[in-house]
């Protein structure tokens, strides 16, 4: 009798992208390339986790458990190499020119393996996220240059998203606690710019970043009516890290505090002005959201393929652990939530396509531009010409077209939705295994309980899901109370 693993999942030689979703057979039919390049990314996304994320995965667990700030910068650089860092860039920009979709592929296959390490090599995509919400041609521009740049000299470019202060978490992500909330940041205005001045903590990737995208009140009593965005190289002087912090899961990951002490931002770097700081930070959560959601996902299918390679290898007095029926109706059970959420996770992926900022990489406009020869495309005269104020501006008026506030409505909605069932997946499904596999299977070798340590924040960050799920129930039924009285 054959006692190894089944080749599922992670472990399996075939692409199954399409036998997890048949539905996509249809759209195929239509746009073939859209799909063979989600395909693409995916065996691309699951070659590089299985031969350089999975197996130094526990090893950077132990050692960050040790020393916080280190970072597996080997595994960095083989993922910049590959162009994972700059993959949702067009491909005639210099990119793999991923669409949310194929994006999505890759999430799960990385955060499988290692969730903290999927951060360190794809969350970038936010700081492009971030500045294609306001699009503004120069700031988009000039970002799509550094990111090119950067991966093409082998230089790391990190952006962080600063949200959270010490008495204020979740509140700056929701309207509502925001009108009571007391933020301890302030952006004071001054000649040609604001002076920032203020904690921000548990910022992801803050102790890397190159530069920050922060969110600051221009006036503390008032913070939902004076919310603000800005950009903020960490070279600035008054820029500096705290405290990287030891945390429970995703190690690989840094996360740390960041104290700004009259930092000065020019007026060209405030991507939100005063009052309408909330909105761009809502806009980004409409995408950033649904994507931890699929995270989660991901680390719950880590957590049940590890169980299904434990118990097809484990004898009992009974027999092997997998071909006992207790252990076949638990590890269905949790197939079946699997695919109910793998479902809805890449219905959101390609929602993102059809109407949201990925739709903006499909235009006319940005096709154009990517056909320009790179001396043109990254040249100063060319940048010079997009931070001009009406051709920054054609940018932002565009975008608006695409993405309304119709459209924003909607997304925050599925996108919460998202976040709450993959991270209350990755919570369920993680501790689930740990039962099946007893004190033996919870052994740090097998991997299990590392998906469960990296399962819990994500039901904490990108907003807490109790405040997910009071986002849903306002977009989903509140509005219809509104009307109703």
């Amino acid at each position: 009798m054959d006692f190894s693993p089944p080749p599922y999942g992670l472990f399996s030689p075939d692409i199954d992208l399409m036998v997890n979703l048949p539905g996509l057979g249809k759209l195929r039919e239509k746009h073939p390339a859209y799909i063979a390049r989600a395909e693409n990314a995916q065996a691309a996304a699951r070659k590089f986790a299985v031969n350089h994320i999975l197996p130094r995965s526990l090893e950077t667990d132990k050692k960050c458990s040790q020393d916080p700030a280190y970072f597996d910068w080997d595994l960095w650089h083989a993922a910049n190499r590959q162009k994972f860092t700059i993959a949702c860039l067009p491909e005639k920009m210099g990119g793999l020119g991923w669409s949310a979709l194929a994006n999505a592929a890759a999430v799960e296959e990385f955060s499988s393996a290692c969730m903290g390490s999927t951060a360190n090599i794809l969350f970038n995509t936010f700081g492009v996220l971030g500045a294609m919400v306001e699009c503004k041609t120069g700031i988009v521009l000039s970002m799509i240059k550094k990111m090119l740049q950067a991966q093409r000299q082998g230089a790391p470019l990190f952006y962080s998203w600063a949200i959270t202060e010490p008495g204020a978490g979740t509140d700056m992500e929701d309207a509502r606690a925001m009108e009571a909330m007391r933020p301890s940041c302030h952006a004071q205005k001054v000649r040609g710019g604001y002076s920032l001045s203020g904690v921000k903590c548990f910022i992801t990737n803050g102790s890397l970043a190159h530069y920050v995208i922060i969110n600051m009140p221009a006036d503390p009593e008032h913070p939902l009516e004076s919310m603000a965005t800005f950009h903020v190289p960490t070279d600035a002087p008054g820029f500096s890290v705290g405290r990287v912090e030891r945390k429970c899961g995703q190690k690989a990951s840094q996360t740390a505090e960041l104290f700004f002490d009259r930092v000065f931002v020019p007026d060209a770097d405030v991507w939100a002005r005063p009052g309408k700081g909330f909105d761009h930070t809502r806009e980004i959560l409409s995408i950033t959201r649904g994507f931890v959601g699929l995270c989660g996902m991901g680390i719950a299918r880590g957590a049940l393929e590890r169980c299904i390679r434990y118990a097809a290898t484990k004898q009992t007095p009974q027999g092997r652990l997998i071909d006992q029926d207790w252990a076949r109706f638990a590890l269905a059970d949790m197939i079946k939530d699997l695919h109910m959420v793998r479902a809805a996770a890449y219905n959101f992926a390609m929602a993102l396509d059809a109407f949201h900022v990925w739709k903006l990489f499909d235009s006319l406009a940005v096709k154009g531009a990517a056909r320009l020869p790179d001396r043109l495309l990254l040249s100063d005269s060319l940048l010079a010409l997009a931070k001009n104020t009406p051709a920054s501006e054609a940018g932002s008026i565009f975008k608006k077209k695409i993405v309304t506030g119709k459209v924003l409505d909607e997304f925050v909605k599925h996108g919460s939705a998202l976040k709450v069932a993959g991270t209350d997946l990755a919570m369920k499904t993680s501790s689930r295994v740990l039962d099946i596999v007893g004190l033996e299977g919870m052994s740090r070798e097998f991997g299990m309980e590392k998906c469960f340590r990296d399962a819990k924040v994500t039901q904490i960050y990108e907003g807490s899901n109790q405040a997910n799920l009071l986002d849903l129930f306002h977009e989903e039924i509140g509005v219809l109370l509104q009307r109703v009285f």
